[in-house]
């Protein structure tokens, strides 16, 4: 107990910690917000957000897994949620805690692990082992097939995690480097660098903050999302 305690608390574990309290305090806002609504009257402002954003995931895990995606939705809208807020951290100026690989592959153990129980209730553990890891392959073929299929589960994780750290790492690597490289041009050539520093952040810094900040990160949430929703779908669907 005493070194849980004593546990360094990084920067990236900091930006979690506010990432997962804002989540937190907007979901009971929304819970408040729901309760109090009135069905017969028309939703406006944060009720109507409310629903557009419920409407879009829920036709989107729909279209993705099925009737029976429905029940799947609490988790892939924490995760994905948690995603969205974290990877937009740097428009603010902190530290997204997916720079942190400790951060994805811990979030990819936790999707996988709730996947391969979504499966192992949807079929039972028998049938989930043999659609994911047998199939229709019977005799001698089975001794290379097995460890093959293991492989093939086990590196999904490599892939959700370090897709999702490699671009958001060389988004705010890319970011510092010329946020450094404007202080080094103010710093040695003081009139010209100066002028350089203030054409840079008023023409090319919003741009660059813009893709790697909001669109590299959303994009990568959505990329999330989709594989999660089909790694599900396959997850649970009978084969037979």
């Amino acid at each position: 107990m005493r070194d849980l305690i004593n546990l360094p608390l990084t920067v990236t574990m900091s930006s979690s910690i506010i990432v997962i309290v804002a989540l937190i305090a907007f979901f009971m806002i929304s819970w408040l917000v729901i309760k109090k609504a009135d069905p017969t009257n028309p939703s406006k402002g944060f009720m109507f957000f409310l629903e557009f954003i419920y409407t879009s995931l829920f036709d989107f895990t729909k279209n993705a897994i099925g009737d029976k995606g429905i029940k799947f939705m609490p988790f892939i809208v924490t995760a994905t949620s948690y995603l969205a807020i974290a990877n937009l951290l740097g428009l603010i100026g902190l530290t997204p805690p997916t720079t942190d690989i400790n951060i994805t592959v811990a979030i990819t153990i936790l999707t996988l692990t709730y996947i391969m129980a979504s499966g192992i209730v949807s079929k039972g553990f028998i049938k989930y082992l043999k659609d994911t890891y047998i199939g229709d392959i019977k005799g001698i073929v089975l001794i290379l097939l097995v460890p093959i299929s293991i492989i093939g589960e086990l590196s999904k994780i490599i892939s959700l995690s370090f897709r999702l750290f490699g671009n958001i790492v060389s988004g705010a690597m890319i970011i510092t480097l010329l946020m450094q490289f404007m202080i080094w041009l103010f710093n040695t050539l003081p009139p010209l660098g100066a002028i350089g520093t203030i054409i840079m952040n008023l023409s090319v810094m919003p741009f660059i903050n813009a893709y790697f900040d909001v669109f590299a990160g959303l994009m990568q949430t959505f990329i999330f999302a989709t594989l999660t929703t089909m790694f599900i779908r396959s997850a649970i669907e009978h084969q037979g």
